[in-house]
């Protein structure tokens, strides 16, 4: 019998074994009796994984579920099916609340907490203004700008720039423009 399936593919062995077992065969095992059979060794990484993806892809097979793989013409009902079919949620565990010690509350501790809290907080909007102070002096400093242009004399073009504008009502108009069309 072993010199019979010396010269199948591996793919029509694993058909055959299936027809003389009248129940699906886990891949593990599947994977087991060709090796045998084809004295495939377990460093055969490549034909073992191509033995694989031959099943999966192969129409003549369908996995049925506990990791088992059986003929399709023996499972009409599986061939619409694919692997998700056969997954089951897991039960979702309720967390367990503890239960609160209000001995233990002590409302002075969380007063001091929260002075500390907005100790830091306004600390940080300090620096913050002082960082956007110094932004806007940089960007006000006048940098000369000179021309690459090799005929400059002519195409000397005098940039004005409006002295009126202000980027914190430029930034509320479009913080106004875009609450519109958050609005929609």
């Amino acid at each position: 019998m072993n010199d019979k399936f010396k010269s199948m593919s591996m793919i029509d062995i694993v058909e055959h074994l299936l027809k003389e077992n009248s129940e699906p065969i886990s891949i593990h095992d599947i994977i087991k009796q060709i090796k045998e059979i084809k004295n495939v060794s377990d460093d055969d990484v490549d034909r073992l994984t191509q033995l694989y993806m031959d099943i999966t892809q192969s129409a003549k097979f369908v996995y049925v579920g506990d990791d088992k793989w059986d003929l399709k013409e023996r499972n009409l009902e599986m061939w619409d099916k694919d692997g998700y079919a056969f997954v089951t949620p897991d039960e979702v565990e309720e967390d367990v609340e503890e239960d609160l010690d209000f001995t233990e509350f002590d409302i002075e501790d969380l007063e001091e907490q929260e002075k500390d809290v907005d100790d830091d907080d306004e600390d940080e909007e300090e620096e913050e203004d002082e960082e956007i102070k110094e932004e806007k002096e940089y960007i006000d400093v006048e940098l000369p700008i000179k021309s690459t242009d090799e005929d400059d004399v002519d195409d000397d073009v005098d940039l004005e720039f409006d002295d009126d504008y202000d980027e914190d009502d430029y930034n509320e108009i479009m913080d106004d423009y875009e609450d519109m069309y958050d609005e929609d």
